[in-house]
């Protein structure tokens, strides 16, 4: 018997809601009780209740503005927004949007788009099929300085409210640095909650006395 695929929505607002509505078995991620500040197939790291957890995933469907998350998982990326269709699919298979970071301009138009996603994306195999778009090179733009953030102005920079020019300004970092910056900073000590309940590190083994 195929095990049912863990779907997860990220985002309250009116285009979460109508997700979970679609999706009524899905886990929702939703601030403030909850926030996922980073992805990695096939799982979202969230913040919550002072801990810091690994969510795993099957489907994934985005309702929040928080179009980092998706670049973090390998998204298209174009003119500072995420490629989908018209289903919500973007370049990743069985990761979808929803809502204003898929352009929805107002309440109305989120939940339609939220309820499209919701059920393609229920629909299984189907989401597998997405279109593979090939991730655009996101330049800075020319209101954004190229230069790179010491790691106090960048977490500054995303505790920021979620907006074009955020947006714009951490996928500048993206460029500069090579590397993928969290959606939004981790708390310290939810972090070194994590730490501490990692597994200690095997010890490297040593080659003393195996040539006397």
């Amino acid at each position: 018997m195929t095990a049912k695929p863990r779907i997860v929505i990220v985002g309250g607002g009116p285009a979460g809601r109508a997700a979970l509505a679609a999706l009524p078995g899905a886990v929702q991620i939703a601030r403030p009780e909850a926030t996922a500040w980073h992805a990695e197939p096939p799982r979202l790291w969230v913040e919550g209740d002072g801990r810091v957890w690994a969510e795993p995933f099957d489907g994934l469907l985005v309702c929040a503005d928080e179009p980092l998350l998706l670049a973090a998982l390998g998204c298209a990326i174009r003119d500072g927004r995420v490629v989908a269709d018209p289903e919500g699919r973007t370049s990743v298979p069985g990761v979808s949007v929803a809502g204003r970071v898929a352009g929805a301009a107002n309440s109305r138009e989120a939940e339609r788009q939220a309820t499209i996603a919701a059920r393609a994306l229920a629909a299984g195999p189907a989401y597998t099929n997405a279109p593979m778009i090939p991730p655009a090179k996101t330049a800075p733009a020319k209101t954004v300085p190229a230069l790179r953030l010491d790691p106090v102005d960048l977490a500054a920079l995303l505790e920021r409210p979620a907006g074009p020019e955020r947006h714009r300004a951490a996928l500048a970092q993206c460029a500069i640095l090579g590397a993928v910056v969290p959606a939004r900073p981790v708390g310290l000590a939810a972090l070194a909650g994590l730490v501490a309940a990692m597994p200690e590190a095997v010890p490297p083994q040593t080659d003393t006395g195996a040539l006397a």
